[in-house]
């Protein structure tokens, strides 16, 4: 029985322990298995030189769907969305510690207005420095070349606060280093969804800015307006609509 990589589908020889065409090991000679996560079909070998499922498959390269209208429209409606919950949750605690010393007798008015004032300043001041960061940000192009995790403590409390540190480094395309650190204690979105070895995009404009060349590895397609993870098969976000980078 003829034999075809499990990678890019390519006839291979008896015997044949590497794809000759992308290098990848011959491991389940006699069917090929896309390797996105799509349903799985039988394939009439002698009838086909590539397999009819392939073109199912997210193809290598990245989307030309960046600078889409219907998905910047989306991106800046969601962005528009979140400045606004900002501005209504930013003043809450004033709002709430004010209201709450003129019902109660534990804390008095100037003690609430400090309180209330001193958190809507922290709201505030997260919310300015993560404007300022995306908007230093430039999207680049790279390769992820390590990835590495440890355990981290917080000293100095009378009880150890311990949590994990993922850090995922790639080199740019004019060869800077670039070091992504996310932690337990938020979101771990580079770390999980890229790979060593991939090649991938940075856009610091999305929800989900890491877009993979080769889609057809990614475990799922998120959305770049609202962050949905898609299946690599889909077209559009199942929950918001917007078309996704394939």
């Amino acid at each position: 029985m003829a034999q075809f990589c499990s990678n890019c589908g390519t006839a291979l020889s008896d015997g044949t322990s590497f794809c000759p065409n992308c290098g990848t090991p011959v491991s389940q000679p006699g069917q090929y298995t896309p390797s996105c996560n799509q349903p799985q079909y039988a394939y009439p070998q002698a009838q086909f030189q590539q397999p009819f499922y392939a073109s199912q498959c997210p193809a290598p390269g990245f989307s030309n769907r960046v600078n889409d209208p219907e998905i910047l429209a989306a991106v800046k409606k969601n962005k528009k969305a979140g400045a606004v919950f900002g501005l209504i949750l930013i003043p809450l605690p004033l709002i709430g510690f004010t209201v709450y010393s003129m019902v109660s007798d534990s804390i008095e008015l100037k003690q609430g207005l400090l309180y209330g004032g001193i958190i809507s300043a922290v709201f505030l001041l997260f919310a300015l420095i993560s404007m300022i960061k995306s908007r230093a940000s430039n999207m680049y192009e790279g390769i992820v070349m390590n990835q590495t995790q440890r355990e981290r403590a917080d000293r100095g409390q009378e009880s150890n606060s311990f949590y994990t540190e993922y850090i995922t480094v790639a080199e740019t395309v004019d060869g800077k280093k670039k070091k992504i650190v996310e932690t337990s204690r938020g979101t771990v979105v580079a770390y999980h969804y890229l790979k060593v070895g991939d090649r991938f995009r940075y856009h610091p404009q999305f929800a989900f800015p890491y877009e993979l060349y080769d889609k057809s590895k990614a475990p799922y397609i998120a959305c770049v307006a609202c962050g949905t993870h898609n299946e690599t098969a889909n077209d559009r976000c199942k929950k918001c609509g917007t078309p996704l980078l394939r």
